[in-house]
């Protein structure tokens, strides 16, 4: 399980180091597209249950589908943590994502979200703290 939130900053190479805890038990990670203006970042075990879900998805409008499977899939690229413990952030998906030199790393229970800071910071005050506050009642946390 992933959890907790780092800030690091990217290196002239687009590699990040990614944190020792999160590293581990993980030689190696798939990083794709993910939601909101973020990357995932998947160990291989999570990847392999997230491609059995997209092979189990019967959407009614298949065009849909296939476009949704192609965008996730053709951005995903095998990150392998170097001896450093930094992995590469593929040009393409550092676009995808608006991530300039700042950024911040979450844990989210199955995955690692990689956010620039900017985007984070702005998402965390308008969407995940206020959501957080609305449901914590409802939920009894």
């Amino acid at each position: 399980m992933y959890i907790g939130q780092f800030a690091h900053t990217l290196d002239s190479k687009n590699r990040v180091f990614l944190p020792a805890r999160f590293r581990s038990k993980n030689k190696k990670f798939i990083i794709t597209r993910g939601l909101e203006s973020c990357l995932f970042l998947y160990d291989f075990l999570s990847w392999g249950k997230v491609l059995k879900k997209l092979e189990d998805l019967a959407l009614p409008d298949k065009v849909q589908e296939r476009a949704f499977k192609r965008a996730l899939l053709s951005g995903a690229h095998e990150a392998e943590p170097d001896f450093q413990g930094r992995i590469l952030i593929p040009q393409g998906l550092r676009e995808y994502a608006k991530i300039g030199d700042e950024i911040i790393i979450i844990g989210v229970g199955n995955r690692l979200e990689i956010w620039g800071r900017a985007a984070w910071d702005k998402y965390y005050k308008q969407q995940a703290d206020v959501s957080f506050r609305d449901l914590a009642g409802q939920l009894e946390i």
